[in-house]
C-alpha cells in the first residue's frame, strides 16, 4: 500500500523526501514493521535481503524523535544503532543523512573505530550533540561506558529505541560480551528491534538482548505455484558450477567475460589472504584488461577500506568493475547496480550464502548468482575448458614467477584456505580429505607446497605432475618413475628469486648476507670446539675438553658394541661357525684398551693423575681429539 494509508501518519517530510527517491509504495517488510515500531512494540524482523528493512527502523527513530514533547538535552541520546560491520553503518547513516537535512530535525553521528580516536569521537559529540547514534559494538562500548581513564560523557537515561541490524550476525560474530555491556548501560524501558535475512540463532537470544512480548515479523518469498519458500529476491536468478579446485580461477574469468551486460560484480573469497593474492592476479591477467578491480576485506587498513568501499559504490554504471572481498561485504549493504555475485569459495556459515547473493536483485531488479563448487560429491562437471585452463595457469606461474611477493602471497593464501576449508559449518559435505589439495594449490599457481600438517595424508599427485616454465630461476629438471607414474621435479635456487619492490629485494639480500655470516660463524665456533685450545688452561676450557673427549670414547665403544652384537647374531644363525681367532683377539685387546681408557679417564676426573700422565698412557694427541 502506499505511504499515505499508513497508521500512526508520516510527517510532511519524511513522505516528501520519499517520493523524492521514488518509492511510491511500501514494501511488505515496512507495511509490517513499521507501524508495530511507532505503537512502542519490540520487533523481530526476518526479511529477504533488499526487502527494505533499514528504512523500517529509520522512520520510526526519526517518528518518534521527532515527536517528543522535551527536546533531549545536549549529552543525552534518543536512540543507538548497532552494526556488525563499518560499511554498514556507514550506510545506515547515509540513510538518516538523507532525511535529516533540515537543522531543526534531530541530529545523527556516526562511531566507528579504525577512522578517529576515542578522544576524537568524544569532541565530536561534544560539538554535535547528536540525537541519534550509529556504531559498530566496540567503539559504541568505549563511547558509552568510557575506556580506561576516559570517561564516558553521553547520556543514555533518555534512550528510547534500540535496533541491531544484521542481528544473527551481532549475537554470532564474538560481540556477545560487549553486546551484554552497552546492554547493561541502557534504560529497560525502551523500544528494541532486531531486523536480519536470517533470524534463526538469534531467536534463542531475544531474553538476553532484553525483549519483551516482541513481535515477530516474517517476510517470505514463495513460487507461486509450487508455494517452495525461499530467502532470496524472486528476481534473483541463483545457480552453481561443479568444476575441479585448479579450474576454478578458469570459471571466473569465463563467466565474467561471457556475461557481457554485466557491468558490476562481486567475487568472495574464503579469507583475507585469497583476496590480497588474487587481486595481485587479476590485475595482471589481459583477459580482464577493461575491468577496474578492487578488493576488501577485513585485515585492511580502515581509511584504505572505507576508499575502496566508496569508490566502487560510485563507478558509473557504464563502467566494467570487479571487487574480490571476503564475508565482510555480505551483509546488508545495499550496493548500487550490482549485476553478478560470483563465490569462489561457498561460505563457512551456509547461512550467509543468501546474504551473499543478495547483493544483487535488490529493490525489484534482477540479478545472477554463481556458487563455484568442487567436484568430489556432486553429480554434475563441467570438464569443457582443460586446454584453456591450462593455459591461464600457465600464465598465472609466470606472474607469481616475475616477483617474490606474489609467491609469498600465494603460500599465505593457500594455507588460510585449507584451513578455512575445515571450518565449515556443513562439515558432512565439505570434508578435507575429499578435497584434491594438489589440484587446489595447481588452482593457485603455487611453485611449491607450504610446509602443514594438513597435506600429511592428502593426494598431491596432479599437483607434482604440472608443468611450469621456471625461466631463469630453473636450475634443473628430471623424470623419475615411482609406481609406474612420471614425476616432474623442479629445484628452485630461491636465494636467487627476487621481488619486484627494489627496496625490499636490498632488504631480503641484506637479511640473507646477514643469516649467512651468521651460519659461517657459528660453523667457526663448532670447529674451534674440537680443537685444544691454545695457551693457559680455565676451567671452563678444560670442562669442555673432557666432554670432547668423553664423547670420543663413547663413540668408539658403541661402535664396538654394534659390532660385537652384529657379529653374536650371525654366529647363532650360521651352521658352520668359522672362528676367526685373529679377529677376536684384536676385539678382545681393542675392549682391554677401551676398558683402560675409562679407568684412567676416572683417576683423571678425581685428579689422581695429571694429564700428562693420562695422555702418555692411552697416546692420545691433537688430531686424535
Amino acid at each position: 500500500m502506499s505511504w499515505d494509508a499508513l497508521e500512526p501518519k508520516l510527517s510532511p517530510f519524511i513522505l516528501g523526501t520519499l517520493a523524492t527517491l521514488g518509492f511510491s509504495e511500501m514494501t511488505p517488510v515496512q507495511a509490517s514493521a513499521i507501524p508495530l515500531f511507532m505503537k512502542n512494540k519490540d520487533v523481530v524482523v526476518e526479511a529477504v535481503t533488499g526487502s527494505g528493512k533499514t528504512l523500517a527502523f529509520v522512520i520510526p527513530i526519526i517518528e518518534k524523535l521527532k515527536c517528543r514533547k522535551k527536546r533531549l538535552a545536549k549529552n543525552e541520546i534518543g536512540a543507538l544503532i548497532i552494526t556488525p560491520t563499518r560499511e554498514l553503518a556507514q550506510q545506515v547513516s547515509s540513510v538518516f543523512s538523507i532525511f535529516l537535512k533540515d537543522p531543526s530535525l534531530p541530529k545523527h553521528a556516526l562511531v566507528i573505530g579504525g577512522t578517529n580516536t576515542l578522544q576524537d569521537d568524544i569532541t565530536e559529540f561534544k560539538e554535535l550533540s547528536p540525537d541519534i547514534l550509529i556504531g559498530t559494538p566496540g567503539r559504541l562500548q568505549d563511547l558509552l561506558i568510557g575506556k580506561g581513564s576516559i570517561k564516558s560523557v553521553v547520556n543514555t537515561k533518555e534512550l528510547e529505541i534500540l535496533v541491531l541490524d544484521e542481528a544473527d550476525r551481532l549475537l554470532d560474530m564474538g560481540f556477545s560480551q560487549t553486546l551484554d555491556n552497552i546492554i547493561t548501560h541502557l534504560p529497560k524501558q525502551r523500544r528494541t528491534g532486531l531486523f536480519s535475512a536470517t533470524m534463526t540463532d538469534a531467536i534463542s537470544e531475544i531474553v538476553r538482548v532484553g525483549l519483551r512480548n516482541p513481535v515477530r515479523v516474517i517476510v517470505k518469498v514463495e513460487d507461486i505455484i509450487s508455494k517452495d519458500e525461499q530467502r532470496t529476491p524472486a528476481t534473483l536468478d541463483i545457480g552453481c558450477i561443479v568444476c575441479e579446485p585448479h579450474q576454478k580461477l578458469a570459471q571466473l574469468i569465463r563467466i565474467i567475460n561471457r556475461e557481457k551486460a554485466a557491468k558490476k560484480c562481486i567475487v568472495y573469497f574464503a579469507t583475507c589472504a585469497c583476496v590480497d593474492y588474487f587481486y595481485k592476479i587479476l590485475l595482471k591477467l589481459p583477459q580482464l584488461k577493461g575491468r577496474s578491480i578492487h578488493s576488501l576485506h577485513g585485515q585492511m587498513d580502515t581509511k584504505r577500506r572505507t576508499a575502496t568501499y566508496q569508490a566502487f559504490i560510485n563507478i558509473p554504471l557504464t563502467s566494467k568493475a570487479l571487487l574480490l572481498c571476503t564475508d565482510v561485504a555480505a551483509r546488508g549493504l545495499d550496493v548500487p547496480d550490482v549485476d553478478f555475485i560470483i563465490q569462489m569459495d561457498p561460505p563457512q556459515d551456509p547461512k550467509v550464502f543468501s546474504h551473499r547473493c543478495g547483493r544483487t536483485a535488490r529493490a525489484g531488479k534482477e540479478g545472477k548468482a554463481i556458487l563455484l563448487l568442487v567436484k568430489g560429491r556432486e553429480e554434475v562437471y563441467v570438464d569443457a575448458i582443460d586446454e584453456e585452463n591450462d593455459n591461464l595457469l600457465k600464465q598465472v606461474r609466470d606472474i607469481v614467477l616475475a616477483d617474490r611477493d606474489l609467491y609469498d602471497k600465494g603460500m599465505k593464501a593457500f594455507v588460510s584456505y585449507v584451513r578455512s576449508y575445515t571450518k565449515h559449518d556443513a562439515s558432512y559435505i565439505f570434508r578435507l580429505k575429499d578435497l584434491d589439495l594438489g589440484k587446489v594449490a595447481k588452482g593457485y599457481g603455487l611453485l611449491r607446497l607450504p610446509k602443514m600438517p594438513e597435506l600429511k595424508d592428502c593426494k598431491l599427485n596432479d599437483f607434482e605432475e604440472t608443468s611450469i616454465n621456471v625461466r631463469q630461476i630453473y636450475i634443473c629438471f628430471f623424470f623419475f618413475h615411482r609406481n609406474g607414474i612420471h614425476h616432474n621435479i623442479f629445484c628452485f635456487q630461491m636465494d636467487e628469486y627476487k621481488y619486484a619492490d627494489k627496496s625490499r629485494e636490498k632488504k631480503r639480500r641484506q637479511k640473507l648476507a646477514e643469516e649467512k655470516l651468521k651460519f659461517a660463524t657459528q660453523s667457526d665456533k663448532i670447529h674451534k670446539v674440537r680443537q685444544l685450545p691454545k695457551g693457559p688452561w680455565s676451567a671452563k676450557k678444560l670442562a669442555k675438553q673432557r666432554k670432547v673427549e668423553r664423547k670420543f670414547k663413547k663413540s668408539r665403544k658403541n661402535e664396538l658394541l654394534k659390532k660385537r652384537k652384529a657379529d653374536d647374531m650371525i654366529d647363532a644363525m650360521s651352521s658352520n661357525r668359522i672362528n676367526d681367532i685373529d679377529n677376536d683377539d684384536n676385539d678382545d685387546n681393542e675392549w682391554k684398551e677401551l676398558q683402560k681408557e675409562e679407568r684412567l679417564a676416572k683417576k683423571l676426573k678425581k685428579r689422581k693423575i695429571k694429564r700428562e700422565e693420562f695422555e702418555k698412557e692411552i697416546g692420545l694427541t691433537v688430531s686424535d681429539v
